[in-house]
């Protein structure tokens, strides 16, 4: 964000009413600002932060699917059939 607003860490300190060293350690990642800094920060360089959330994929779902994906269709409906006769033990057993 500093560099797009063409500032340099002390004249970002200044507007964001920190240290320069404050905002070398937040690029360096040596250390993380409190969510109000990292507010006044973004505001000093003409943007405003927004939080938000997804669904991630689980990424064993996908390795999953992938793996199915490389199945011919002969494979997938063998693969299809095993699981169905597999959850239905499962069931007899709960």
């Amino acid at each position: 964000m500093r560099e797009s607003a063409d500032l340099s860490q002390r004249a970002l300190a200044e507007r964001g009413e920190t240290s320069q060293p404050a905002i070398a350690r937040y690029e360096r990642g040596v250390s993380t600002p409190a969510w109000n800094t990292l507010e006044r920060l973004a505001e000093a360089c003409g943007r405003r932060l927004r939080l938000s959330t997804e669904i991630a994929p689980d990424p064993h779902d996908v390795a999953l699917a992938e793996r199915f994906l490389e199945l011919t269709p002969q494979e997938r409906l063998g693969a299809v059939r095993r699981f169905a006769r597999l959850r239905a033990l499962v069931e007899e057993q709960v």
